[in-house]
């Protein structure tokens, strides 16, 4: 079935609405050790990623694609999905125990899908904006909708957003390279490439001190059961720490006038994005 067969969540649904978010960033750290615990997502990071050596790439690629899907006209989200798909066909192999793994199996491929919907719905709970029980349910079945496009089948994910947290809470997730890897690169965020130049002052300005915040962030936003996986957890010093974060973006969050509280990459996205979708249903 191709992205022209099936409808998409328009500018009145609350992905949307709340998908592009300025904050996403801040919880990107938490979303990949979510998806990488998965074993064969672990495996498939490991032995065909490049996250390692260039996390800005990788991280960006992965808001693009989301944006072209969900953002884009039809035919951007058509050549998205069929791109994507594509490129993961190749990504197989057999992991560090033995066990052989394929990106495209449907579990795995549901998995990360279902993981960008937990990224959304945590970051606002995380950062003192929380979905209502009903909006998390709505966000949820639209955002199975969204998977159809990419091939996730009605039944590789739960219906309901409640069976999905519990589906998180009792998956098998591991302690892997891939997890280690992205909470090293944590440690000090690199910088990008453009800036590698400053090297030194980078990582003591910038890489260490922001590693250090994000590193808290990602421990406190991961699920209990998988903090407890990966023996992670924040101290007291730490937990006030956080507190002290997420307080201050929720306080700069609500001294900016609710429309332009997404930030303004989110709002250009949705702007265009508005813009593209008025065309396509005027033609």
């Amino acid at each position: 079935m191709t992205a022209q067969q099936l409808t998409r969540p328009g500018p009145g649904s609350l992905v949307f609405q709340r998908m592009a978010d300025d904050r996403g960033l801040l919880i990107g750290g938490a979303t990949l050790v979510l998806q990488v615990a998965d074993r064969t997502v672990g495996a498939g990071v490991e032995q065909h990623s490049n996250f390692k050596a260039e996390p800005w790439r990788r991280l960006y690629g992965t808001l693009t694609s989301l944006v072209r899907i969900v953002y884009g006209t039809t035919e951007e989200a058509g050549r998205e999905v069929e791109r994507l798909r594509t490129m993961h066909r190749s990504i197989r192999g057999t992991d560090a125990a033995g066990r052989s793994y394929a990106a495209l199996r449907p579990a795995p491929w549901a998995w990360v899908h279902g993981t960008l919907a937990w990224s959304v719905i945590r970051l606002n709970e995380l950062f003192r904006t929380p979905f209502t029980p009903a909006e998390r349910e709505q966000y949820w079945r639209e955002w199975l909708e969204v998977g159809r496009l990419l091939g996730v089948r009605d039944g590789d994910l739960p219906p309901t957003w409640e069976q999905f947290e519990a589906m998180v809470d009792s998956a098998s997730l591991e302690d892997n390279q891939s997890v280690r890897d992205v909470l090293d690169s944590l440690t000090c965020i690199p910088a990008p490439r453009g800036l590698r130049w400053l090297g030194p002052v980078w990582r003591g300005a910038v890489g260490r001190p922001i590693g250090a915040l994000t590193r808290v962030v990602t421990i406190g936003a991961l699920p209990d059961s998988l903090a407890k996986t990966l023996d992670l957890q924040l101290t007291d010093r730490e937990e006030r720490r956080l507190r002290r974060f997420t307080g201050l973006v929720a306080l700069g969050r609500r001294a900016v006038p609710p429309p332009l509280r997404p930030g303004p990459a989110a709002l250009v996205i949705r702007w265009r994005a508005r813009r593209r979708w008025d065309l396509e249903e005027a033609a």
